[in-house]
């Protein structure tokens, strides 16, 4: 997909940026502790974590600090790179590695590292970006480096919040940038287009001034599709959250769904 490397790439630095924010940063270590305390309950402390879409290690490098051992896999060179010094000043580099790779090919990258306990999906990643088959495909070759027992979380956000947001426009402001995501669902409801709008905060603190556009399409699931799309893949829905191992699921926003292998 175009977007997958214009967005991933070739405004990498841009994402970078957005991702190194205080803000995400914080919103990956508060959601580390809440998988350590839900993995923990099931019996999963300190195992062997595979995160896919990795970014700038957000999430892989707190659980390193929490004890897991983490590989992280991302397409993007200048995310693994960012990765890698933020692992080396938080001095965990024992405990993860990050490795350059397109999850199409998880399998042949991140079978030297396997069986893995846990493979995470998070912050809508990966899982969306191409099409239903290549989704299938890229499940089963988690399923081919994961042990029995293990589990699979994908972060996502579900099919009822595109469909209640389509035309509208969403507004995030994360440090001195301003994104905003405008949604144009497909009519096979299966797809949905989001155009992305990257604004600075000028020095006077009022101006903003664009930056970037992008668009992306993104394959959309409700529970349902993808509690199907993970079972052929070999994976089983046993949990379904809005907010990891506290929040039950309610349909029109974010989904944490919990798979075990079968």
């Amino acid at each position: 997909m175009e977007w997958v490397n214009d967005f991933f790439i070739r405004n990498a630095d841009l994402y970078v940026k957005v991702l190194s924010s205080e803000a995400m940063l914080k919103e990956g270590e508060e959601t580390a502790v809440k998988l350590t305390e839900y993995l923990s309950r099931r019996g999963l402390s300190r195992c062997r974590i595979l995160d896919v879409g990795s970014g700038i290690g957000r999430i892989a490098i707190p659980l390193a600090k929490l004890g897991f051992k983490v590989i992280g896999i991302d397409i993007s060179r200048d995310f693994i790179n960012e990765a890698t010094r933020r692992a080396a000043r938080e001095g965990v580099t024992n405990n993860v590695i990050f490795l350059l790779g397109d999850a199409r090919e998880l399998s042949k990258i991140t079978r030297q590292y396997a069986p893995f306990n846990v493979t995470l999906f998070m912050f809508t990643t990966v899982i969306g970006y191409y099409d239903y088959e290549t989704d299938l495909s890229i499940l089963k070759q988690v399923h081919e480096v994961s042990e029995p027992g293990s589990l699979l979380i994908i972060d996502t956000v579900d099919k009822e919040y595109y469909i209640n947001n389509s035309g509208k426009s969403i507004i995030n402001e994360i440090g001195d940038h301003l994104i905003i995501q405008r949604f144009k669902l497909g009519q096979s409801l299966r797809s949905v287009t989001v155009n992305w709008s990257y604004y600075i905060r000028d020095k006077d603190e009022y101006t903003l001034r664009l930056i970037a556009n992008t668009q992306l399409s993104l394959r959309i699931y409700s529970i349902d599709e993808l509690r199907e799309l993970a079972l052929r893949a070999g994976w089983n829905l046993i949990d379904a959250y809005s907010d990891i191992g506290e929040t039950p699921y309610k349909p029109g926003g974010r989904l944490l769904a919990v798979f075990t292998y079968v």
